[in-house]
């Protein structure tokens, strides 16, 4: 199977040289196209895997010939896919600190892992009817959105990172937001849940550097999903296919990089973020 467009790198620099919070540095542009990502016999763990962008990094992960981790809380959907693929079908509530120890408990190795389970705070038909205000916020719908966007990619940090340090190292992505790097007014609790991705995956990527781990986060646009009301398999224009977020998930995950904000974009090559340089810090 033909992947096309993947991240693309110019030559990678040897593992120990990376710099990952090198945001000006140069060896990290695209990845080319490739027929494999190297998973064959690969554990791969992926959240929010019933439908959606999880479903199609699930499938693609398989196909690679990878054995995965199907988790979500929607049980019927995700057995399913897991049965479409040869996976493992796993009930895992993100939110959960005991649901994570448990999810890992057993496993002898986790290879990568895509922290991709995700909800939005404003129901997207409301995002342009009217005009986002504080005052009127539903608390449930607050904690609900925090919840799963932050404290899942958290919880689930903490429950992989001695799996991955135990077994010689892994590499983690989590699903963030164009949101995450841009001001989303119509949905700024949504933005501000997919910021703290984006922050914590940075913040993260240079320790866990020294356990032999990667993380870095990838920030879709506008993706034909179940979560923007797209359940038919269609793709609006604008819109990207759920595939094409998967590609940034794998290409990124297996890169050898760390500490990246990969902008996935429909009918757009794949690319890092770069971020404002620090200044006036001793």
């Amino acid at each position: 199977m033909a992947l096309t467009g993947l991240l693309a790198r110019t030559r990678r620099p040897p593992r120990d040289t990376v710099r990952p919070m090198s945001d000006s540095a140069t060896s990290f542009i695209t990845l080319p196209e490739q027929d494999t990502w190297g998973l064959q016999g690969k554990s791969v763990l992926v959240t929010g895997a019933a439908s959606g962008i999880g479903a199609a990094t699930a499938r693609m992960a398989a196909e690679d010939g990878a054995n995965v981790l199907v988790c979500d809380l929607a049980s019927s959907a995700g057995a399913d896919i897991a049965a479409e693929i040869g996976g493992t079908f796993l009930a895992l509530d993100v939110t959960s600190p005991s649901a994570w120890a448990d999810a890992v408990a057993d496993a002898d190795r986790i290879d990568v892992a895509v922290l991709n389970a995700g909800v939005e705070f404003r129901a997207p038909e409301d995002f342009f009817r009217t005009p986002d205000d504080p005052g009127e916020w539903n608390l449930d719908s607050y904690a609900k959105t925090t919840s799963v966007n932050i404290d899942g990619v958290a919880y689930g940090m903490r429950a992989l990172v001695p799996v991955m340090d135990r077994t010689g190292g892994g590499s983690i992505t989590a699903t963030a937001s164009l949101a995450g790097l841009i001001p989303w007014t119509p949905d700024p609790i949504y933005s501000m849940t997919k910021w703290a991705v984006v922050g914590l995956v940075r913040a993260s990527a240079p320790p866990l550097r020294k356990k032999n781990i990667t993380i870095n986060a990838v920030c879709p646009g506008g993706v034909a999903t179940p979560l923007v009301r797209v359940f038919d398999g269609t793709v609006p224009p604008g819109m990207a296919h759920p595939d094409h977020i998967a590609t940034a998930h794998l290409g990124i995950a297996t890169s050898g990089l760390s500490g990246r904000v990969i902008k996935a974009v429909a009918g757009r090559a794949h690319s890092a973020h770069t971020f404002a340089e620090v200044t006036g810090v001793d």
